[in-house]
């Protein structure tokens, strides 16, 4: 570990304090190293809507942070524990959980009145959906409004009478020595906390092999385990999801205790849930209780909050998602980002048509690179010779599928379907001519690739992408509400599509899955920091990971 160590914080007070417990630990554990403290300015502190936070994804007060680290303009991050997703963005990992400060909830009140005694119709303010369920639970009569700003401002807001009370953390109220302001405190079974709150996690980047190791020193064993099982629990319900969802977990020596709950929006409904098991295997427990805990809540999960899943694909008809994403009780939304038309085609592309028999090898890189072939080979009224010179090569298996339909044999087909691998996986074509046939967005790797293996390819381009013009409302809406459970994107260019359509910073902490590594490399550069990658490109590969991200 170098002699200073940089670490990154917000710049409020509380953040401020926190970072310095931070600060304090090292300096005891490393006495002879330098701990200087950079404050950054994040998304939350500079958009101020009155909005609850957990609808807009925990990176609301973190993206920066993450980039500064990743930049190498920090060494490490400190932050509750609470604002950050259970998948943390690629490069970058959790180093240490010091020991937990009071997880429980606190009601500061106007008066000092107690819930109970709270007037019917009292206004609460609270950046929860999580508090927001079960107060509403608890008393239906009351109104429940987002409050924004840090403690301080929250508490002036309160003085001056905006609010007759205010749901926080009482570890956030402690480290600022303001615990005199509470009016009542609530037990962690009473209004479940949210996963690893009062807890700090300070994050570094998984390169830096010499910080990990030093820094895990700070580490609270009790406190790791517990927040891992909060953590795990709340993974099953997709993380960094508008659902309102609790977790709080105790260890003591070989047992460990955690209590799950979840939510409607509304208060109407509310499941609590108490499992033990052993404190070294807290992931185990948390998912066993989340799994247990759907199931219990899906006659009104499923139907009452009904989250969606949007399809971003060009084509609905066959499409495996929207057939199969009902089977975890999401509502699949077809939004298409992209449209494919057949392009005019050059008189030199047509003479590469009506003399596709000069050709060894004929590569399809797309389903739509198939469909538009065909039709322009039905349209010249010309036909692939099934003399057994020209082979074909295709990327996918649904491409495949659809070369067989149309009644040709595909002679090869990568292992992983991407066209970087069919360029380093097709063998013993040596000296032979090639016709790679894309859509106007492919670039030419795939192409020069060949040309190194001394091949003569040739690029068609078949087909063209283009864009929607338009804004689409309803979207919007819909990511404002938090009906939205995952994004699903199936090529890099149904990634640019939806960010041409959709102009709001909510989409990019929306857990998202991408058919391949392509398609997740364009989302990185976008922005989107949750995303889940299907181990088989396809459709099915997508479901298949979006059931292992759920279950």
């Amino acid at each position: 570990m170098n002699n200073k160590i940089v670490l990154g914080t917000r710049g409020s007070k509380l953040a401020l304090i926190q970072t310095e417990i931070v600060k304090k630990q090292i300096n005891t554990l490393f006495p002879s190293i330098q701990v200087l403290i950079k404050i950054i300015t994040t998304t939350g502190d500079k958009n101020m809507n009155p909005v609850p936070l957990d609808t807009v994804g925990k990176d609301w007060f973190t993206k920066q942070i993450d980039k500064a680290l990743l930049d190498g303009r920090i060494d490490a991050a400190v932050h509750s524990l609470k604002d950050l997703s259970e998948t943390l963005p690629k490069g970058l990992t959790i180093a240490a959980i010091p020991k937990r400060e009071d997880a429980k909830e606190a009601l500061v009140s106007d008066n000092n009145v107690l819930f109970k005694k709270l007037k019917k119709g009292a206004i609460i303010g609270t950046d929860s959906t999580r508090r927001k369920s079960q107060l509403l639970h608890k008393r239906p009569d009351l109104l429940v409004k987002s409050v924004r700003g840090n403690v301080l401002t929250r508490l002036e807001k309160l003085k001056d009478h905006h609010y007759d009370g205010l749901f926080l953390a009482v570890a956030g109220l402690k480290r600022l020595d303001l615990e005199h302001v509470i009016t009542e405190y609530f037990s962690e079974k009473n209004i479940v906390p949210a996963p690893g709150q009062g807890a700090l996690a300070v994050v570094v980047r998984k390169d830096r092999k010499d910080l990990l190791t030093s820094l895990k020193k700070l580490n609270h064993l009790e406190t790791l385990r517990a927040v891992k099982a909060e953590r795990a629990f709340s993974k099953v319900f997709g993380g960094g999801c508008s659902m309102p969802i609790g977790a709080y977990a105790t260890c003591k020596k070989e047992t460990i205790q955690l209590t799950g709950m979840v939510g409607s929006l509304d208060g109407k409904y509310v499941i609590k849930e108490t499992i033990e098991g052993k404190s070294n295997k807290p992931i185990t427990l948390g998912k066993e209780l989340g799994i247990r805990m759907i199931k219990k809540s899906s006659p009104w999960y499923t139907l009452y909050e009904r989250p969606y899943v949007v399809i971003t694909r060009p084509e609905k008809e066959g499409s495996y998602l929207m057939k199969n994403i009902p089977q975890f009780g999401l509502q699949p939304l077809f939004y298409p980002t992209i449209s494919i038309k057949k392009v005019r085609l050059t008189e030199q592309d047509r003479e590469f048509i009506k003399n596709v028999e000069q050709f060894d090898w004929i590569i399809f890189t797309s389903k739509n690179g198939v469909k538009y072939f065909m039709q322009t080979l039905s349209d010249l009224n010309i036909s692939i010779p099934n003399n057994g010179k020209t082979s074909i090569a295709v990327v996918g298996e649904s491409t495949e599928k659809l070369v067989k339909e149309y009644g040709f044999t595909v002679s090869f087909r990568p292992k992983h379907f991407t066209s970087a691998n069919l360029s380093q996986e097709i063998n013993n074509i040596k000296g032979k001519k090639v016709l790679l046939v894309q859509g106007n967005l492919s670039n030419s790797t795939t192409a020069k690739e060949l040309q190194k293996k001394g091949v003569e390819a040739i690029r068609l381009i078949i087909y063209k992408t283009e864009f929607p013009k338009k804004k689409n409302p309803q979207l919007e809406d819909l990511i404002k509400q938090q009906k939205i459970k995952y994004l699903t994107f199936s090529s890099p260019s149904t990634v640019k599509g939806f960010l041409k359509t959709v102009k709001n910073d909510m989409v990019f902490s929306l857990p998202v899955i991408s058919i391949g590594p392509t398609t997740t490399k364009e989302l990185e550069k976008c922005g989107f920091n949750h995303i889940y990658t299907a181990d088989t490109y396809t459709e099915k590969g997508m479901y298949v990971k979006m059931r292992e991200i759920l279950v």
